[in-house]
């Protein structure tokens, strides 16, 4: 019988598992699922994140297709340079190759905001609507979990990183899962990565910066698509929706 291929799902700014539990709640048992968090009060650059992240997926026994969420796309793009055997696809979602956003941004007093976050997060969940303010409330728990030196290293680490080159040269077939309304990863993210890598194929959803918690049974339609296709047939078409 052959073994399953797993999902490898590698996430946000906050590196920890809860933000998946409305994908993992739609997830079907036909895959094996591989979360990964990362460490909560140790400062990692992006090339020990990848290690990290190597370390984990070595044990793997099969195939397997990693999910870069956000913060950890650039993660998933260097391993995509590896070559490894049996990674057979990556799925990005809202996420970016180099600085997202303006890069002087990252001289912003990060470790402060992140020691306020609590109270940020709850005024704009008071002042969202129902859908949103629940997401934002999620994100606030997991947000929590970190020391704010942690996070602020990574917001710096994400407005300085360049993963060009291994998108550019990467062989393994790659979707990017955006969304629409993304003020976090607006779309010149993907126009770059559009030009470095034209066979990328695109999905669009009609929701803001956290889409697999927004639309959990969607998202997880298209993943399970990609990684069908990708299996049985040259999957390199390209979509700009």
């Amino acid at each position: 019988m052959e073994k399953k291929i797993t999902l490898v799902l590698l996430p946000g700014l906050n590196g920890t598992a809860g933000l998946f539990d409305p994908l993992l709640a739609v997830a079907t048992d036909e895959y094996e699922l591989l979360v990964i968090s990362y460490p909560t009060h140790e400062v990692k650059s992006y090339e020990e994140l990848t290690e990290y992240v190597l370390g984990k997926i070595s044990s793997i026994d099969g195939r397997f297709v990693l999910v870069g969420e956000s913060f950890s796309g650039p993660i998933a793009i260097f391993i995509l340079a590896k070559n490894i055997t049996n990674h057979i696809g990556t799925i990005l979602v809202a996420s970016f190759e180099s600085a997202p956003y303006f890069t002087f941004t990252k001289y912003l007093p990060w470790t402060f905001i992140f020691s306020v976050a609590p109270m940020l997060y709850w005024l704009r969940i008071k002042l969202s609507d129902k859908n949103t303010s629940s997401i934002l409330k999620a994100a606030s728990i997991e947000l929590q979990k970190i020391k704010p030196q942690v996070l602020a290293a990574r917001v710096r680490s994400a407005l300085s990183v360049d993963a060009r080159e291994a998108l550019g040269r990467s062989a393994v077939p790659i979707i990017y899962l955006r969304a629409k309304y993304d003020i976090v990863v607006p779309k010149w993210n993907l126009s770059r990565m559009l030009a470095l890598n034209p066979k990328i194929t695109v999905i669009t959803f009609p929701v803001q910066h956290f889409l697999l918690q927004s639309t959990p049974a969607e998202a997880w339609r298209a993943i399970d698509t990609f990684v069908k296709e990708t299996t049985h047939t040259d999957f390199y078409s390209v979509s700009n929706a």
